[in-house]
């Protein structure tokens, strides 16, 4: 987990990147920008607030990191901290030569280097690249003699970060440790994390669960109909439980979510056939991350619609649930069993 209350900003450089496709060129400051407290704390604020520590990535090259320019250049400011402002020029114009799609923004990247970064329990330093591409409107009033002057002004918005990536000095050998935001529209062909950065995600035990969540929806919305909504929604809450344990394996999911209605060897099976298409290994046993569950997913796995005037939430409780069928009526039902109401 990331403290972020603790954090501060020990040094900030400006560039402004322009589209290589239409010749905006790249235009270097000399120097580092220089803050006072109250303008420090409202940058620190729009350049972390975005950031969700628990996605994490690391660089990557097809035959040697120290090839990727940025994890390059980083390595080189974290080595030695005073030549940060000439490796942020260097990760300026290689972002320049990044930014060929004709959708791509011209806009304004801030290097940053932070100190005190609290990670997972460990205070190290970072460096934050931050890209700002969409510019406000604001309203400027000033006071003049006799009455007030309205005027129009555009600007950055300290309210959403456009892109952003956080390089943690920390598993150097591994890539480092990396965290990104990329607020990207589709046309600009994701340049920020493939291109520019080239980053992969972690195999680490929050992608273990988030991958283990999709297989399960995918294998329970597979399954015949012999298996109604009710018992698939009990599976998925059943896997949600499961992953709520301190350790969890494939097998232990198995047992829980899927033994108790036959469909254990079906899922077993179907890991294979899933590890194998997506070239993913599961690990023998991993912490399961709940907070990194969609919850919107879940739902969805869980909702049962009937017709269109009522849904049902499963949240368990599969003993008190019965479905027939009303001869009299000509249609299903359910009977659900509880004690009081909430």
């Amino acid at each position: 987990m990331l403290y972020k209350e603790y954090i501060k900003i020990k040094a900030l450089s400006v560039h402004r990147i322009g589209n290589k496709a239409a010749v905006e060129g790249v235009e270097l400051s000399d120097s580092p920008v220089e803050l006072d407290e109250t303008l420090g704390e409202i940058l620190k604020s729009y350049f972390l607030m975005a950031f969700k520590d628990e996605e994490r990535y690391r660089f990557s090259h097809p035959t040697d990191n120290d090839l990727n320019a940025v994890y390059s250049y980083a390595s080189q400011a974290f080595e030695n901290d005073g030549t940060f402002h000439e490796q942020s020029k260097n990760m300026a114009k290689y972002l320049y030569e990044q930014s060929e799609h004709p959708n791509i923004k011209r806009g304004d990247l801030y290097v940053v280097y932070f100190k005190d970064c609290i990670l997972d329990g460990e205070t190290i330093d970072a460096i934050g690249l931050f890209k700002s591409e969409n510019k406000d409107t604001y309203i400027h009033i000033n006071h003049v003699a006799g009455g007030f002057s309205v005027e129009s002004q555009t600007g950055m918005s300290i309210n959403k970060l456009d892109k952003g990536c956080l390089i943690f000095n920390i598993k150097k050998n591994e890539g480092y440790m990396a965290c990104v935001v990329d607020n990207a529209n589709r046309s600009d062909a994701k340049y920020w994390v493939n291109d520019f950065l080239q980053l992969k995600r972690c195999e680490d035990d929050f992608r273990q669960t988030e991958q283990v969540v999709a297989m399960c929806k995918s294998f329970i919305t597979k399954l015949p109909e012999d298996y109604d909504k009710a018992t698939k929604a009990v599976m998925m809450n059943k896997v949600i439980e499961t992953l709520g344990e301190s350790s969890v394996s494939i097998g232990a999911i198995a047992e829980n979510a899927f033994e108790p209605v036959g469909a254990s060897d079906a899922f077993m099976r179907y890991v294979d056939s899933f590890q194998a298409k997506n070239e993913v290994t599961f690990r023998e046993s991993f912490q399961g991350k709940k907070e990194c569950i969609s919850k919107r997913g879940v739902r969805i796995a869980t909702k049962i619609r009937l017709d269109d005037n009522f849904e049902l939430n499963i949240l368990g409780g599969e003993k008190n649930i019965e479905k027939g069928f009303n001869r009299n009526r000509g249609q299903k039902y359910y009977t659900l069993y509880f004690d009081r109401e909430k």
